[in-house]
């Protein structure tokens, strides 16, 4: 697990109010998955308990995958091996595997009855509750169905309006709520630049550059951080443009013929490019959303169209080309992930915990790096860019981006007097002659006194694949 996954938990373990809401409204997430996370810290403050409830999501999108889609058993295969259902909405534990299975089970459902109903408008509520990216698609698919309704209903127009009305309001009542969980509060800190006008090409090349790695997820598994790479990704995170409208021609052929499905399709993906290009988000978590809409739309297009003979061979070289090099994805990422140390927290808190630390007054930075160490012992922890104990970062205007020397004064004597203080470092403080040391490329010496305090370096981490994650345990007794 990684620093993300613990935020989330604790974020509900440490919450105040119903289902965590006062920490939901912060954090930039709907709340149906820091609800449950609410709910189960309530019982247990061990991170299992999640990795297991997240493990149930991921089953039950695989047998609705399964047992309910239209797809063909190798095609089955290949999704499950997919980059995205495989590693990024599977192991990692995130509200985006709600998001995976909402979407599966609105194409199920949608494909039974034909029609808006209830069930629909539920699972759109929901949908629109995982996460920013379920809340546009839900929006999407709502107004996709019900036009639907309005072109192939054979009741008249007035009947049709009345009848669906309520189910679209209860679904935008869904799509609010979580609008206003997500936006940003007055004094959030997150550091995003979003961008409108004027036109930003880099910014427009990278948002082309993840449509690409949404469908050719194959990532440069030769680097250590491998991580949210494209084998075809340039130094400054862009591939050549011609890859992406390649790729965008060959995921769009399947549905060519089909304007209803082409036009969900175009909408899902323009508006998901768009909020890339927006936002500036560049993680594959973000951009995977262009292929799980692909997989709505196909499933879509498959259960409600019969196969036109004459495209039978391009959709299905379309498909199997797309497929395959989500499994080459998939499988490489795995392997290098089940091989590879991805974040190196849980272990510095494993040495704590045998060292008989556990329990001792922590002070460390940076506050995001430091949730795998809070929640892997279940304590909190005195942060610089916060200035009090926590165990999750708030990006509020009151954290500090930088820190300086008398920051870390008061951190220190923020802690007991007598007793051993144990520092995290989760990057070189220039203020230590440790690291003084290091960058001159002198000596380093494990013991070292700064201020009234006595440092000894008990042990280094190196980062994993998660380059923010590397940890240097200090040991400190103050100087009489």
């Amino acid at each position: 697990m990684w620093r993300d996954e613990y935020e989330e938990y604790l974020q509900a373990r440490d919450a105040k109010g119903l289902f965590g809401l006062e920490n939901t409204m912060s954090q930039g997430h709907a709340m149906l998955w820091q609800g449950c996370l609410w709910v189960i810290t309530r019982f247990t403050h061990n991170p299992l308990a999640m990795k297991i409830f997240h493990g149930l999501i991921v089953a039950t999108f695989a047998f609705l995958l399964i047992y309910k889609s239209p797809f063909k058993l190798w095609q089955i295969c290949l999704m499950l091996l997919s980059y995205f259902l495989l590693f990024e909405y599977a192991v990692i534990s995130r509200c985006y595997a709600f998001g995976v299975l909402f979407f599966m089970l609105f194409a199920f459902k949608y494909t039974s009855k034909g029609m808006l109903n209830w069930q629909l408008g539920i699972i759109l509520f929901l949908l629109a509750n995982t996460s920013i990216y379920g809340m546009m698609l839900s929006a999407v698919l709502a107004a996709w169905v019900f036009f639907m309704d309005l072109a192939y209903n054979q009741e008249s127009l007035k009947i049709k309006c009345l009848r669906k009305w309520p189910i679209l309001l209860f679904v935008g009542l869904g799509i609010g709520l979580a609008f206003l969980q997500i936006s940003p509060q007055p004094d959030n800190s997150f550091p995003i630049h979003r961008i409108t006008w004027p036109f930003n090409m880099y910014r427009f090349q990278v948002a082309c550059s993840q449509f690409f790695n949404a469908f050719v997820p194959i990532v440069k598994i030769n680097q250590v951080h491998f991580w949210n790479t494209n084998f075809l990704m340039s130094s400054n995170g862009i591939c050549l443009w011609f890859y992406s409208i390649l790729v965008f021609i060959v995921a769009t052929l399947p549905f060519i013929k089909r304007i209803s499905i082409l036009m969900l399709w175009l909408s899902g993906v323009w508006l998901v490019m768009f909020f890339q290009y927006h936002t500036g988000f560049y993680f594959a978590r973000y951009y995977g959303h262009f292929f799980l809409w692909w997989i709505v739309c196909l499933w879509l297009m498959q259960n409600l169209y019969a196969p036109i003979d004459s495209d039978r061979m391009v959709n299905l070289m379309a498909v199997s080309c797309i497929l395959f090099c989500q499994a080459m994805g998939g499988v490489l990422v795995y392997s290098a992930d089940w091989n590879r140390k991805f974040s190196r927290g849980a272990e510095a808190a494993r040495y704590l915990k045998a060292k008989g630390y556990a329990d001792n007054y922590m002070i460390g930075t940076v506050d995001f790096a430091l949730s795998p160490i809070a929640g892997e012992l279940d304590n909190k922890i005195y942060t610089l860019q916060h200035k009090q104990l926590g165990s999750f970062t708030k990006w509020d205007t009151k954290r500090l981006n930088s820190t300086d020397s008398l920051d870390l004064v008061e951190a220190l004597e923020s802690g007991p007097m007598n007793d051993t203080l144990i520092f995290i470092a989760t990057h070189p403080i220039p203020q230590f002659e440790y690291f003084k040391n290091m960058e001159e490329k002198r000596p380093i010496h494990r013991a070292f006194v700064f201020n009234h305090y006595r440092f000894y370096c008990m042990a280094y981490f190196k980062p994993g694949v998660e380059y923010f994650e590397g940890y240097w345990l200090f040991k400190v007794n103050r100087i009489d």
